[in-house]
């Protein structure tokens, strides 16, 4: 597990890293003049790469936390509903014409924060493994005894050798494109946090063709022991 954590690490966090200096780098050079519609663009990649570096780093410190045992679920009656749709207009990840939604109100116990965690990996991933051209469905689905989140694409789909293995730590699908960089995590926390809610996280093929990832939270959490 370390060796193949280093070896995650060494790569997927490097690759945003030289690309916020190299580009750093280029504004900083006096014998360069930008246009300053070229310096904006510039700094936009530099804040791009930088909030992917973020999400990377920040998936590492919840997953060595979950690991040491010191997450504890803070529920409160939430709107799921409500808490996605934000999560999807401010994330930065999926162009609009691209999305389609489908997002009911329903309101039960849940740690806000965690299944904001839950969207935005099953977003990131979505991105990292559909065609570009690909469209995206954002679900919220009331039950009978909770709810379910769901993030489809039309894509390749998932192999049925890889349902289970691909929300194993640092385990990525073999289409992972070299230059998106992640460290194999994201499925992971996804998991591991719906379980945290006495929940579960699966996948399965979309009808129609393509990826369907659904997380089920219940109205009334079966908190698991530590």
């Amino acid at each position: 597990m370390k060796n193949t954590f280093l070896q995650a690490v060494s790569h997927d966090l490097r690759t945003p890293l030289a690309a916020i200096l190299g580009l750093a780098i280029t504004l900083e050079r006096r014998d360069v003049q930008l246009e300053a519609a070229d310096a904006q663009d510039l700094a936009r990649r530099i804040a791009d790469n930088a909030r992917r570096l973020d999400r990377l780093v920040t998936n590492l410190l919840d997953l060595d936390r979950l690991a040491r045992g010191i997450v504890t679920p803070k529920l409160q009656p939430t709107d799921v509903g409500t808490l996605v749709r934000r999560v999807v207009a401010e994330s930065d990840l999926i162009a609009d014409s691209r999305l389609r939604t489908d997002i009911a109100s329903v309101t039960i116990p849940v740690d806000a924060a965690k299944v904001e965690r839950i969207v935005e990996n099953l977003l990131a991933n979505t991105v990292r493994h559909a065609p570009v051209s690909s469209t995206v469905w954002i679900g919220v689905r009331e039950e009978r005894d909770g709810v379910t989140i769901l993030v489809e694409d039309d894509g390749p789909g998932i192999a049925p050798d890889l349902v289970e293995s691909i929300f194993e730590p640092f385990r990525q699908g073999p289409d992972a494109p070299q230059h998106s960089p992640g460290v194999g995590v994201g499925l992971t926390l996804v998991r591991r946090f719906a379980e945290l809610h006495g929940g579960r996280a699966w996948v399965e093929g979309r009808e129609g063709g393509g990826a369907s990832f659904r997380v089920f939270l219940p109205a009334e959490p079966a908190i698991p022991a530590t």
